[in-house]
């Protein structure tokens, strides 16, 4: 089930950017007069196929991405009297503006999406800390427990994700300025002064990198379901269990539990656990699975648990749009942060992701709910028109590159010039291509 979610979701993600895409390229053309013989969705055996007007459509097997035909005497005959729509017959300004209409609708597309999910709102977690590592970047700026960011280098942050979000558009700097309210109503004014270059590893997580954790409410250590077979069982733990102690130390929260538990891997532990109006002792031993011990058990969440820490960040049509158009360009030079970082070997190729993890995180966030799904949707449509705007032949980039030659030079590249160039650009595209790949799987393995 899982994974026909993630297909279908997939399939749902690409076929939106890839119409969108290809829709920008169509729509600048016809307006330009340019005859489209063909509106492709993906790639080899054509599934359904219809003509409307002079242009036909079709939906591929291979849903990995899509084209447009134009009329192009590059590409074969051309009926004399046609000659003026051809592609290759309008002069280079025209070209450049249909060849950048696809990248630039699916930055559109992302303004668009964003608009919507700013006026919908989106719930969040007020970023509230809960736990300071010592001698790390967050305690050496003073920070405190129970201190709530409210800015970061003046960007209002009003939930965990907002926080971390602006954090990576100026993780690159020496020193940041954290506006916080601390659990006395103090503001104050802390300065993050910065180590290491977080941008190289992104995965190992803010929290990490600044050395503190987000406090979120604490769970009373009651069992809410116990899987068959599993340690748990086998010890005669039952839903509604409360774990007053492991080996003698009280245990308050489900995180005390948790953190007892990652302790005693393979180890007998006496509990003393509340039944009803009974204290039972039983013994338990946590099992290794998947790298770590487990036990077989949820807790108990009650329906208000995140009723106190959550908030609700909503915008107004006007501020939503003009909130979307600045999220969009941070998140354009945040991956042209990253893409500058890989060329110059700063950041690990292990960070590139191909078509299953996409399709991974697709699933992921269509089963979480609409706006999750949305955010996801504007972030790939980002890197989306990004990617196609690099300077890698049969990418569009690589056609922008070649008309900013033709302008220099006067005169259109040679085809021989080109034919090189592009067998240039699809060893470059199967090479990220493989790798993305390899990339992957590697992580579906592990």
């Amino acid at each position: 089930m899982v994974f026909l979610n993630a297909v279908i979701a997939f399939i749902v993600t690409i076929g939106i950017l890839v119409t969108i895409h290809e829709f920008g390229h169509f729509w600048v053309a016809k307006k330009l007069d340019v005859k489209v013989l063909r509106f492709s969705i993906g790639f080899g055996k054509v599934l359904k196929s219809w003509q409307r007007g002079e242009t036909t459509y079709t939906l591929c097997a291979l849903p990995l991405g899509g084209f447009i035909k134009m009329l192009d005497e590059n590409e074969g005959e051309v009926n004399p009297a046609e000659k003026h729509r051809a592609f290759n017959a309008q002069n280079v300004y025209k070209r450049i503006a249909i060849v950048i209409a696809g990248p630039a609708a699916n930055f559109i597309l992302a303004v668009i999406i964003y608009t919507v999910i700013f006026i919908i709102g989106t719930n969040g977690i007020k970023p509230v800390v809960g736990l300071i590592n010592s001698d790390s970047i967050a305690e050496r700026a003073g920070m405190q427990i129970a201190d709530e960011i409210l800015s970061i280098n003046t960007q209002d942050t009003p939930s965990i994700a907002e926080f971390s979000f602006a954090f990576m558009q100026v993780a690159e700097a020496e020193k940041l300025q954290l506006q916080v309210l601390s659990s006395t109503a103090n503001l104050k004014t802390l300065t993050l002064n910065l180590k290491g270059d977080f941008l190289s590893n992104p995965e190992q997580g803010v929290e990490q990198y600044l050395g503190f954790e987000f406090a979120t409410p604490t769970l009373k250590p009651i069992i809410n379901q116990v899987l068959d077979n599993g340690p748990a069982q086998s010890a005669g733990i039952k839903q509604g269990d409360q774990i007053l102690s492991v080996n003698g130390k009280l245990v308050h929260t489900w995180h005390d539990f948790v953190r007892v538990i990652k302790q005693n891997a393979n180890q007998v532990m006496q509990l003393q656990i509340k039944r009803g109006h009974q204290i039972i002792e039983l013994l338990l031993t946590p099992k290794n699975k998947d790298g770590s011990p487990k036990i077989g058990v949820s807790v108990m969440v009650p329906e208000d648990y995140l009723d106190e820490s959550r908030v609700l960040v909503k915008k107004q049509p006007i501020d939503a749009f003009l909130s979307a158009n600045q999220k969009v360009y941070q998140l354009t030079l945040l991956n042209l942060k990253m893409i500058k970082k890989m060329i110059l070997g700063e950041m690990p190729a292990k960070q590139i992701s191909g078509p299953i993890s996409i399709a991974d995180y697709a699933g992921k966030t269509a089963q979480i709910g609409l706006v999750p799904f949305l955010s996801f949707l504007a972030l790939i449509s980002v890197g989306l028109g990004l990617l196609n705007l690099l300077p890698i032949p049969l990418l569009d980039g690589g056609h922008l590159m070649l008309y900013l030659i033709e302008i220099i030079k006067g005169s259109p590249v040679s085809q021989i010039f080109q034919q090189i160039l592009f067998k240039l650009g699809l060893f470059v595209i199967l090479s990220l291509t493989v790798l993305a790949l390899y990339n992957d799987f590697f992580r579906l393995l592990s």
